[in-house]
């Protein structure tokens, strides 16, 4: 059994997915909860169509009881929102050469990270898989998907071989990919096409097949396309829309990450998603007024005055 340390902080879904799997996987485990709020009671993962859960161990402390040089290798699975603050708040238990893995959903949460903390090998996942906690510590394996691992920097290009094949001992599915960008932005396309929309109009994802909300959908995606194209991104084959209908029929019984966090009365990922493709539809002077319109009454229906 490998005793190699992970910490990974975020007790949500996605952290305690991946400190579950890395834990039966045989990797030694931190989980990080945030300050103030009580450890989780209990550790359990429910397996990808598993029916019964399985207990995994894990050291539970928040930010503050890590010890200086303590963390070697870090995995930030907070919302995109928070990943900045979260890893400012572990800076002091940084050795000189960790390794900060990323996993936030959308585009601009990983990048700021990368810019602000250089000095450190930063790698990113794009993820597909689908998880939800149960009560807290418990979290169900919905959706069977892929995590695509690629560096961020030249640090982490140096470390990310050896990080994906510690990552491949999980029972998860994990491909290196030299072109991170490329995965992320694709990933962002289909985000785009999907969160808002439900999260308005308070839907699974498969309701989006109603034509007069596949319509919007189309939209969205050529709006996304224009601005790939102008960064000299890759296109699917069959375009964005074709890719957002396979994975609007491929989970169709699933409520998006945003309808989730809305239902729970939590902040949206929205300016990490249709925000950020607006920001760069700016900078090259392309209209994105679907987005627009995604973004606002997202921010105006789902958010506070100051929320962003």
């Amino acid at each position: 059994m490998s005793q190699t340390q992970w910490t990974v902080l975020g007790a949500g879904s996605l952290g305690c997915l991946w400190g579950g799997y890395l834990n039966r996987a045989g990797f030694s485990v931190t989980l990080l909860h945030r300050s103030g709020v009580s450890a989780p009671e209990s550790l359990y993962l429910t397996p990808f169509q598993a029916t019964e859960e399985v207990a995994f161990e894990a050291k539970l402390k928040s930010a503050e009881q890590c010890a200086p040089g303590s963390i070697k290798q870090l995995i930030i699975a907070t919302k995109a929102q928070d990943a900045l603050t979260a890893v400012a708040g572990v800076e002091h238990a940084l050795a000189d050469d960790a390794i900060i893995l990323v996993l936030q959903n959308g585009m601009g949460a990983q990048q700021a990270v990368a810019e602000k903390y250089d000095r450190y090998a930063i790698v990113a996942a794009c993820i597909t898989d689908g998880a939800f906690r149960s009560e807290p510590g418990h979290v169900i394996h919905a959706g069977k998907g892929i995590s695509r691992v690629g560096a961020l920097n030249a640090k982490g290009k140096a470390v990310e071989s050896a990080v994906v094949e510690q990552l491949k001992q999980m029972d998860l599915v994990i491909e290196h990919c030299p072109d991170i960008n490329q995965a992320l932005w694709n990933k962002l396309a289909i985000n785009i096409g999907i969160n808002g929309l439900t999260a308005l109009d308070q839907c699974l994802n498969g309701e989006l097949n109603d034509p007069e909300r596949l319509a919007h959908v189309e939209i969205l995606c050529q709006e996304t396309e224009q601005v790939m194209q102008s960064l000299k991104l890759q296109i699917p084959e069959h375009g964005l829309f074709g890719l957002v209908k396979d994975v609007i029929n491929g989970t169709a019984k699933n409520r998006s990450s945003m309808l989730q966090d809305i239902q729970k009365g939590k902040s949206t990922e929205i300016e990490y998603i249709n925000g950020y493709l607006l920001k760069q539809a700016k900078a090259l002077g392309i209209p994105a007024p679907e987005n627009q319109k995604i973004y606002d009454a997202v921010l105006k229906r789902f958010h506070s005055a100051n929320a962003l």
